[in-house]
C-alpha cells in the first residue's frame, strides 16, 4: 500500500508540472498505472491499449535494460518486428555513446526515490534503425511497479520530421531575411490598427529611422498628418481586398505620397501593397519607395521634351500647349489676347557656311538671350529649329506696343556677333531679322491659323527687302500666301509619302532604251500632277529640298534595283541634284547609304547637275565629284540644261563629268541659224572632251535624224514616251523586246 501511495503521489505530481510535449501521453499511461494498483488484468490491458494506440514509440524494459514489450509504433520507427526486440538488451538499439548515461537513468528509476520528477527524464537520444541508419529522437523515461518489480517506461519520438521542418523554417526565414535586407524599398507589415509589427533595414536610408524605433508605431508616423488623413480609408480597403480584385474597387496599383523623414524632411514616396493575411489578426504588407530620383529624372525628361537642347528656349510641343492655353482662356472669357512674332534670321546659313556649324550654333545661343532680355517676364520665346524663332506676348492688345517690342528685337538682333570657331577666332558677324506679327485672336481664333498668318507675314517682311517687321493684313499678297501653302504642303506630303516618281526612257541612238531619267510628281486630290517647276523653287528657298532630293535618290534607286533584278540589269537611272543638295558637307555620305540601303550597282547610276550650280563655286564642284567618283566607281555624273549658263572651258575641261545634256531650247529651235551654231559647237566640245552627248525634248523624226546625225549618243523627248510610272515602265521595256523602240 505505501508503494501504491507513492504511485498516487507521483500522479499528482506531475499533474501539478508545467506541460511538455510528452505531458498528454504521460498523463495517460500515468491513469493507466492507476488501474494496475487493485492488480486488476482489464487495467493492465487498458494500460496496454493506451501505449499500443499512441503515435510515439513505446518500450518497456525491467532494471537492466531487457526489453518487455514493444508497441506498433516502435516496430515502424527502428523497423523490428516484436520477436527481434522482447528478451533482448535495448543498449543494441542506441550507438554506444549513450550506454552509459542511458543505463545510469535507468538505474535510477529503478530506485523507489529516482522515479520522482519524470520531466527531469525528457532527454535527447540517438537510435540506430535496422538498416543502420541514425535515428535522433527524444525520449521521456518514466517507471511504475508491476507484481513487485520496477517497469521503466522509455517513450521516444523521433525528432526526424521536426528538424527538416524546422530546418526549411529557419531557412525560409533566413530567406526572407535576406530578400529584405537585399532591396532597397522599405518593408513594412502593419495590423488592422494601422501599427509597425515589422520593417526591414531599408527604412534607415529611405526614413532615418532605426527598425526598432518604429516597431508598435502608427503607420501614420511615417506621413505628414494631411497626406495620411487624405489616404486613411483608402489603405483600409488594402486590408480586406486581395491584389486581383482591387481594380473592380477602384484601388490603385500604387499610391504616390509625401514621406516624413526623419532628419531631412518631406521626400515624394510610393507605396504598394501585398494581399493581406490572418495572422494573429489581419495583416497588410507595404513596400514603400523612395521616388526622389525617378520625380527629378521625370522633370528634366519633362524639361528636354518640352525646349530646345541647344538654347534652352521653350520648342515646338510647349509652344503648341502655351498658345492652346491662351485660345482657351480668350473663349472663357478671361484675358486671352496677345500677339504672335514669326522670325527668321536673315543672313544665318551664309554664317553656317563660311564658319562652320559651331559658330552657327553660338550665334543661335547668343540670340536666343539677346531676344529674352526684349521682353517682359510674362513674355516667352521659343524655338522652332534651324534660325527660327517665335516670341508669344500675351496681353498685349494694339499694334502700338507690338510694334514697340519688334523694333526692339530688330535692334538687339543688328548688334555685332563676335564668334569663335575652329575656322577662325573672333569673327566679326552682322545679321538681321524678319519679323511677321499676327495679333491674337483677330488674326486667328486657333493654333494652326495665328501660326499661319504670322509665318506669312513674316514672308512678307522678306519680300519687302528683310530685317524688318510687318504686321499680318486680310488682303496680304496672295503670292506669299501660295508659298506658304506649297510649303506646309511639301511638308506634310513628304510625311504623307505623297510624292511619286514618274520615268522617262533615254534612248541610244541605235532605238533601244538604255536609261531613265527619274522626274518627281506631286498627285492632288484632283488626280492632277504637279510638276517640279511649281514646288522645287520653294523647296530649295526653305532646305526642304534636302530631305526632298534624298526622297527621290532613295527611291528611285530602289525602284531601278527592282527593275535590274527582274532582266534589265544594265538599265541605269538619271537623277537630278538641287545645288542645295550638292553643296552640303555630308552628300557623299548620304549617296553611300542610299546606295547601300538599295543595294543598286552604282553603274546604274546617273547624277545630273545643272550648269549654273557647278560654276557657282568649280573649283569646289571638281573636288566634289573626284570624291564621289573615287568612292563610287561606275557612277556617272552629267551636266543638265547645258548651254544656258556661262561655263569657262578652262574648268569645263577639268570637271570630271561624264556627259553633257544639251538645254531643252535648242533642241527645239535646232533648225534656227542661231541655234544650229550653238548646237553644233556644243557637240564639237562634247566630242572633243570625251563626253556622252545627251539631246533632251526630242519630239519629231527631224530632231530625231539631226542628232543622230551628229553623233549624239543619247535622246529622250516625247517623240520616244513620256514620262511613265514604274510599271508601265517595266511594261515597256518587255515589249519592246528588251528595250527597243
Amino acid at each position: 500500500m505505501k508503494e501504491n501511495a507513492k504511485l498516487l503521489e507521483l500522479v499528482d505530481d506531475n499533474d501539478s508540472q508545467e506541460t511538455s510535449l510528452f505531458d498528454g501521453l504521460l498523463q495517460r499511461i500515468l491513469q493507466g498505472f492507476n488501474f494496475i494498483i487493485d492488480t486488476s488484468t482489464d487495467n493492465e490491458i487498458g494500460l496496454g491499449i493506451i501505449i499500443e494506440n499512441t503515435s510515439d514509440a513505446v518500450i518497456q524494459v525491467d532494471s537492466i535494460g531487457t526489453a518487455l514489450s514493444v508497441n506498433q509504433a516502435f516496430q515502424d520507427v527502428f523497423g523490428y518486428s516484436r520477436g527481434d526486440i522482447v528478451g533482448q538488451n535495448i543498449y543494441t538499439l542506441v550507438p554506444e555513446e549513450y550506454h552509459l548515461p542511458l543505463k545510469n537513468r535507468i538505474l535510477r528509476l529503478s530506485m523507489p526515490m529516482g522515479r520522482e520528477g519524470a520531466r527531469d527524464n525528457i532527454f535527447a537520444l540517438r537510435g540506430i534503425h535496422k538498416k543502420g541508419t541514425v535515428i535522433t529522437m527524444e525520449c521521456l523515461l518514466t517507471s511504475y511497479i508491476r507484481d513487485r518489480q520496477t517497469v521503466i517506461v522509455a517513450i521516444l519520438r523521433d525528432l526526424s520530421f521536426d528538424r527538416a521542418l524546422f530546418h526549411q523554417l529557419k531557412e525560409t526565414k533566413e530567406h526572407y531575411n535576406a530578400l529584405t535586407e537585399t532591396i532597397s524599398e522599405v518593408i513594412l507589415r502593419i495590423d488592422e490598427k494601422f501599427e509597425i509589427q515589422f520593417t526591414n533595414s531599408a527604412v534607415k536610408p529611405t526614413f532615418g529611422y532605426e527598425q526598432h524605433e518604429l516597431i508598435g508605431k502608427p503607420l501614420s508616423f511615417l506621413f505628414p498628418a494631411s497626406s495620411f488623413d487624405r489616404h486613411k480609408e483608402e489603405f483600409r480597403k488594402y486590408l480586406f481586398v486581395d491584389n486581383p480584385h482591387r481594380s473592380e474597387w477602384g484601388l490603385k496599383r500604387t499610391i504616390e505620397f509625401l514621406g516624413r523623414h526623419k532628419n531631412r524632411g518631406l521626400s515624394p514616396m510610393e507605396l504598394s501593397f501585398g494581399n493581406p493575411k490572418d495572422c494573429n489578426g489581419r495583416a497588410l504588407t507595404c513596400i514603400i519607395r523612395d521616388i526622389t530620383q525617378r520625380k527629378n529624372a521625370e522633370r528634366r525628361l519633362r524639361h528636354l521634351a518640352y525646349h530646345d537642347t541647344l538654347t534652352n528656349l521653350g520648342n515646338r510641343e510647349l509652344f503648341d500647349i502655351e498658345v492652346k492655353s491662351l485660345f482657351k482662356s480668350s473663349k472663357q472669357g478671361n484675358h486671352g489676347s496677345g500677339a504672335l512674332m514669326y522670325l527668321d534670321l536673315d543672313g544665318f546659313k551664309k554664317v553656317n557656311d563660311t564658319l562652320g556649324h559651331e559658330a552657327g550654333d553660338s550665334l543661335l545661343v547668343e540670340t536666343a538671350g539677346r531676344l529674352c532680355d526684349c521682353l517682359r517676364e510674362s513674355d516667352t520665346v521659343f524655338r522652332f529649329g534651324g534660325d527660327e524663332f517665335v516670341i508669344l506676348l500675351p496681353d498685349v492688345e494694339n499694334r502700338k506696343t507690338t510694334a514697340l517690342v519688334a523694333v526692339k528685337v530688330l535692334s538687339a538682333v543688328r548688334q555685332p556677333y563676335y564668334l569663335d570657331s575652329s575656322l577662325r577666332k573672333g569673327a566679326l558677324v552682322n545679321i538681321g531679322v524678319s519679323i511677321g506679327i499676327a495679333m491674337i485672336p483677330d488674326d486667328g481664333g486657333s493654333l494652326g491659323r495665328i501660326v499661319k498668318s504670322a509665318d506669312l507675314a513674316m514672308y512678307s517682311a522678306k519680300e519687302q527687302g528683310k530685317n524688318q517687321y510687318s504686321f499680318f493684313h486680310r488682303g496680304m499678297d496672295r503670292v506669299a500666301l501660295e508659298r506658304w501653302e506649297i510649303e506646309q504642303g511639301i511638308k506634310n506630303a513628304l510625311h504623307n509619302n505623297e510624292f511619286k516618281l514618274l520615268y522617262q526612257p533615254l534612248i541610244a541612238d541605235t532605238g533601244k532604251i538604255v536609261g531613265v531619267e527619274a522626274l518627281i510628281r506631286w498627285p492632288q486630290r484632283n488626280e492632277k500632277m504637279v510638276g517640279p517647276e511649281s514646288f522645287i523653287p520653294v523647296a530649295e528657298e526653305t532646305d526642304l529640298i534636302v530631305p526632298l532630293g534624298t526622297w527621290v535618290l532613295e527611291t528611285a534607286c530602289r525602284e531601278m534595283k527592282d527593275i535590274n533584278q527582274s532582266g534589265f540589269e544594265d538599265l541605269y537611272v538619271s537623277v537630278n541634284l538641287s545645288v542645295v543638295q550638292f553643296e552640303k558637307k555630308n552628300f557623299p555620305e548620304l549617296l553611300g547609304g542610299v546606295i547601300s540601303r538599295t543595294g543598286i550597282n552604282p553603274s546604274n547610276l546617273r547624277l545630273e547637275l545643272t550648269e549654273t550650280s557647278i560654276m557657282g563655286n568649280p573649283e569646289a564642284a571638281i573636288q566634289r565629284i573626284n570624291i564621289i567618283k573615287e568612292l563610287f566607281p561606275g557612277l556617272k555624273l552629267l551636266i543638265d540644261d547645258f548651254g544656258t549658263g556661262y561655263s569657262s572651258l578652262s574648268y569645263l575641261s577639268k570637271l570630271p563629268v561624264d556627259g553633257l545634256k544639251i538645254d531643252i531650247s535648242f533642241v527645239a529651235n535646232y533648225s534656227k541659224v542661231g541655234s544650229n551654231k550653238i548646237l553644233n559647237s556644243i557637240i564639237n566640245l562634247g566630242h572633243s572632251l570625251e563626253m556622252e552627248i545627251i539631246a533632251e525634248g526630242v519630239e519629231t523624226k527631224d530632231q530625231w535624224d539631226y542628232f543622230k546625225f551628229r553623233n549624239c549618243t543619247t535622246m529622250q523627248g516625247f517623240l520616244f514616251s513620256k514620262a511613265i510610272e514604274k510599271k508601265d515602265l517595266t511594261r515597256l521595256l518587255r515589249e519592246s523586246g528588251g528595250g527597243r523602240l
